[in-house]
């Protein structure tokens, strides 16, 4: 169940944890988390973490508390997030930071994002969710047009389906036809573009298995 996969992907963090270590002797070893950074998989409208550098923000608290995933959970996870929350860098601004202070160190990490159920572009997820805030379906369409290329063939089945569903949820206004009728356009211009050509078996074998939508014939 895809739905339910991604309802788990909403829980996945990524935790990077700092460590002490104490050697009193080649026997004797011990080691404590003194600190950690962290980043969500999915972000907060549903799209995934964005391919590329990433500046984390380094707590500090006790070790026995930077183990309880609820006492940083809530708080921001990159320096750009706690910007747009309007809080400093330097953590004096912080609400509710509890037992976490922020670090004046930086970890910078750097991801690449490979999926064929969860998208990076909102535009795309607006309208792969059309039916969840039809009032945006307009938008969603115009928008689909200005998705890079190799986002949207990558859920090629996924955006067919859509396209079609809406055409036939909605046959009895035109209010859309002219929209998906472009999107359609779009979408065979993008396999028929060189860069593309090897999804063209994708888009053969959906004709062929799972086209349906009796009112584009």
């Amino acid at each position: 169940n895809c739905l339910y996969k991604c309802q788990i992907l909403n829980c996945v963090v990524i935790l990077f944890f700092f460590l002490v270590f104490f050697v009193v002797t080649a026997k004797d070893k011990s080691e404590k988390i003194f600190a950690l950074a962290f980043v969500k998989l999915m972000r907060y409208d549903g799209t995934t973490l964005r391919d590329g550098e990433h500046d984390l923000i380094v707590y500090k608290a006790e070790a026995k508390k930077l183990e309880d995933a609820s006492t940083y959970l809530s708080l921001p996870s990159t320096k750009i997030e706690l910007e747009e929350k309007g809080h400093s860098a330097t953590g004096k601004s912080m609400q509710n930071l509890g037992s976490c202070t922020i670090s004046k160190d930086s970890f910078q990490i750097s991801t690449l994002v490979c999926s064929t159920k969860l998208t990076q572009n909102v535009d795309l997820l607006g309208l792969l969710k059309w039916r969840s805030n039809t009032n945006l379906l307009q938008q969603n369409l115009k928008q689909l047009m200005k998705v890079d290329g190799g986002e949207v063939v990558k859920f090629l089945q996924d955006t067919l389906d859509a396209l079609f569903n809406i055409m036939m949820e909605n046959s009895e206004s035109e209010t859309f036809d002219t929209l998906v009728f472009d999107a359609l356009v779009f979408i065979i211009g993008l396999i028929a573009d060189r860069k593309f050509q090897h999804f063209n078996p994708v888009l053969e074998t959906y004709i062929k298995k799972h086209f349906s939508a009796t009112l584009a014939y």
